[in-house]
């Protein structure tokens, strides 16, 4: 089981979350406010809590939304933080860096 915290998320966004990582994967969630659990379907499939992150984070990068947001995690807990515009604008010159080296 893992508690996702998208309090930072814009409500429209937030709606399609557990819809995608439960197409993606064989679990089950429940939304209590700002927190969505996700759980296993079925006791013979275990899925791990860094499956599910990188479902979290496919989901941001398919709403074009990977340099605006970061992900968190401490016991169990995923939490979406928004990046400030200074943080955003290393992030695109990172990006970039790399994208010379290539």
């Amino acid at each position: 089981m893992l508690s996702v915290d998208v309090s930072d998320l814009d409500q429209d966004i937030r709606e399609g979350l557990p819809e995608f990582v439960e197409s993606k994967l064989q679990v089950k969630s429940e939304q209590d406010g700002t927190v969505i659990t996700f759980d296993d379907k079925s006791n013979r499939t275990h899925v791990s809590a860094p499956e599910i992150k990188t479902y979290l984070k496919r989901f941001l990068h398919s709403k074009e939304l990977r340099k605006k947001y970061r992900l968190l995690s401490s016991d169990g807990t995923v939490k979406f933080v928004k990046l400030r515009p200074d943080q955003m604008e290393e992030e695109e010159e990172e990006e970039e860096k790399k994208k010379g080296k290539k």
